[in-house]
């Protein structure tokens, strides 16, 4: 595999006492190891994309999951640091897997802080250009990590992506989501709606998706489910039109050679004939 890029050189060098936190920020990027979650179109239940999920490599060898890496996005430069760290590790290891060689797509967080960074569009290329994925091969889910208050300012960095070819979606979204309306008109790939929503038995959550999913289509936008666990809440999200689903009843996260045994399976199941 490639060296990982010294991306956390990206940051304010810290002086005198200090230091240990770049000491400890480097020792994060080189713990960093990538999973990689199917999404599933509703519409024929082939994979149509892939979420690049971070994880954190304990000193045992044991994964953990991504809370290490989140809490040390504390700042627009650490989010983009990291996120550009995990990118590239993803793209490192995909050709050496055979992953490159299809038609999906690529999805990967990124912090709407991280998006303000002077650099982000520029950190983005320097590491998509040594790879053999098109642009259009990769979307930026957004999350909001931090709040963020200037959507005008947002909307013209998406635009900038935009006209680069990268795809874009606004991730875990929930009726309290702050600035959702104005979020909802930025021009989006996609729609994904956090696995609370999904799950949920309440009728105004159902309501909430529903009326999501119909905007959506008006502006030709995929949406997506995350968290199907069971038969019963895929088809609640395909009563919903819901047009993707990403979950446990279609694959866990897995590492990128199980990735490409999964895909090599044709996963067309009659998942609704599971029962829940």
């Amino acid at each position: 595999m490639k060296t990982l890029p010294k991306l956390h050189s990206q940051l304010p060098r810290p002086s005198g006492s200090l230091e240990p936190c770049l000491d400890a920020h480097s020792r994060l990027v080189d713990a960093l190891r990538v999973h990689y979650q199917p999404i599933i179109s509703l519409a024929d239940m082939q994979p149509h994309a892939v979420e690049v999920l971070a994880r954190c490599e304990a000193a045992d060898g044991a994964i953990g999951g991504p809370e290490t890496i989140l809490e040390a996005m504390t700042n627009a430069s650490d989010s983009i640091a990291l996120t550009g760290a995990i990118l590239h590790r993803a793209l490192a290891e995909l050709p050496q897997a055979g992953l490159t060689d299809t038609d999906l797509c690529f999805a990967i967080n990124l912090p709407l802080d991280a998006m303000l960074h002077p650099d982000l569009l520029a950190i983005i290329e320097s590491i998509r250009t040594g790879s053999v994925l098109a642009p259009h091969q990769i979307r930026f889910e957004l999350t909001e990590r931090h709040a963020v208050t200037d959507i005008g300012k947002v909307a013209e960095v998406i635009a900038v992506l935009r006209q680069a070819g990268y795809l874009l979606a606004l991730d875990d979204i929930i009726p309290q989501m702050p600035n959702l309306a104005a979020l909802l008109e930025l021009p989006l790939h996609a729609i994904k709606f956090d696995r609370s929503v999904v799950t949920s038995q309440l009728p105004a959550d159902h309501d909430f998706i529903r009326n999501i999913a119909t905007h959506a289509k008006a502006n030709s936008q995929q949406t997506v489910a995350e968290g199907i666990e069971t038969a019963t809440t895929l088809a609640r999200m395909i009563d919903l039109h819901i047009t993707h689903g990403q979950g446990f009843l279609f694959s866990h996260p897995l590492p990128a050679p199980e990735l490409l045994a999964f895909l090599g399976r044709q996963p067309v199941i009659a998942f609704l004939g599971r029962g829940n």
